[in-house]
C-alpha cells in the first residue's frame, strides 16, 4: 500500500499541537522523579555541608522551600504509582482495543485491495463478503478482459500511479460501484461500533494517548464517507465513455488517502497489540505471506 507519514493525514485543526503537548507531558512525567530527587538533594546540600545562612536568617522561606520539596517528591511518587496502574490497565483493556482495531483495519485494507481487483484468497466476515464478493468478482473479470485487450491494468502491487488507471476502468461499471459502495459502508459501521465502545473507556481511564489515537480513526470513517459520496456522484453521470475529470480525480485522491490512513493506523495498533500480549502474535499485514500448514504423519 502507498504509505504516508502519520502527521500528514487530514484531521481537525489543532491536532498537531495536541500531539506535541501530549509528548511534552509524557516526557515531563517520565523525568519528574529525577527532577524531584535533584531538588531535594540540592536543598539538603545548601543546608549542609555548604551551610547557606539564608535558611537560618529566613526560617519562613526555609520552611516554605522544604514544604515545596516534600510536595514535589510526594507528587513524583504518586505519579509513578499512577503510571504503573495505567500500564496494568492498558495490559488488559488496551490489548483488547488494539486487537479489535487491528482486526477491523486489516479487514478494511483487504477489502479495498479486493475492490481494486487484488484477490489473495482471504475471505472476510459474512456481512462484508455479502457485498464484497460481487465487486471482487466483477473487478477480476473487468481487469482480466482489459489485460487481454492490452490495457494498462495488470496484477502488480498497486501504488498511486497504478491505482488511477485501474479505478478508471472499474468505476465505469455500475455493478462494481454499487457493491464497492456497500462494502465500504459496512466497513465503516464496524469502525463506528469500535470507536463508540472504546472512546468512553479510555476517557474514563484518563488515557489521553489512546483516546486521541482512537479519535484519529474518526478520520478514516470520514474518508470512507467521502469515497462513498464520490461514488454516488460518479454514478449520477452514467456515461461509460466519459468520466468527469474533476469528480474522478477527487475520487482517486480520496481512495489513495484512505488507503494510506488505514495502513498507518494498522501499523500503530499492530504495535500496541504485540506490546500488550503475553504471547508472540503475528502482525496483521495484508502483504504478509501465509505460512504453510504442517504435514502430519
Amino acid at each position: 500500500m502507498h504509505r504516508r507519514d502519520a502527521d500528514a493525514q487530514p484531521g481537525r485543526p489543532g491536532a498537531a499541537r495536541e500531539r506535541e503537548a501530549a509528548r511534552m507531558t509524557r516526557a515531563l512525567r517520565l523525568g519528574l522523579p529525577a527532577i524531584a530527587i535533584t531538588v531535594a538533594v540540592a536543598l539538603a546540600l545548601s543546608d549542609w555541608p555548604i551551610g547557606w545562612h539564608l535558611w537560618l536568617d529566613h526560617p519562613y522561606i526555609a520552611a516554605f522551600a522544604a514544604g515545596l520539596a516534600l510536595l514535589f517528591v510526594a507528587g513524583a511518587v504518586v505519579d509513578a504509582h499512577i503510571r504503573r496502574r495505567e500500564a496494568r490497565r492498558w495490559h488488559g483493556l488496551g490489548f483488547a482495543a488494539a486487537g479489535e482495531f487491528a482486526s477491523i483495519l486489516y479487514d478494511t485494507a483487504v477489502a479495498m485491495a479486493a475492490l481494486s481487483g487484488t484477490d489473495d484468497g482471504y475471505r472476510l466476515r459474512v456481512d462484508i463478503e455479502f457485498h464484497l464478493a460481487l465487486a471482487r468478482d466483477r473487478a477480476t473479470e473487468l481487469l482480466r478482459a482489459d489485460v487481454h485487450e492490452g490495457g494498462p491494468c495488470g496484477e502488480e502491487a498497486l501504488d498511486l500511479d497504478a491505482l488511477a488507471p485501474r479505478l478508471s476502468l472499474l468505476v465505469r461499471d455500475g455493478t462494481w460501484r454499487g457493491s464497492a459502495s456497500q462494502t465500504l459502508r459496512v466497513a465503516r459501521s464496524h469502525l463506528v461500533e469500535a470507536v463508540s465502545r472504546w472512546t468512553s473507556t479510555f476517557a474514563v481511564l484518563g488515557d489521553d494517548e489512546q483516546f486521541n489515537r482512537i479519535a484519529r480513526t474518526v478520520t478514516i470513517m470520514d474518508l470512507i464517507t467521502a469515497v462513498h459520496i464520490a461514488l454516488v456522484a460518479i454514478r449520477s453521470a452514467d456515461d461509460a465513455e466519459h468520466l468527469d475529470p474533476t469528480e474522478f480525480s477527487t475520487f482517486v485522491t480520496q481512495w489513495a488517502t484512505l488507503l494510506a490512513s488505514v495502513d498507518t493506523e494498522l501499523d500503530f495498533w499492530n504495535e500496541r497489540r504485540r506490546v500488550a500480549s503475553r504471547v508472540d502474535l503475528s502482525t496483521l499485514e495484508r502483504h504478509a505471506p501465509s505460512r504453510p500448514l504442517p504435514v502430519l504423519d
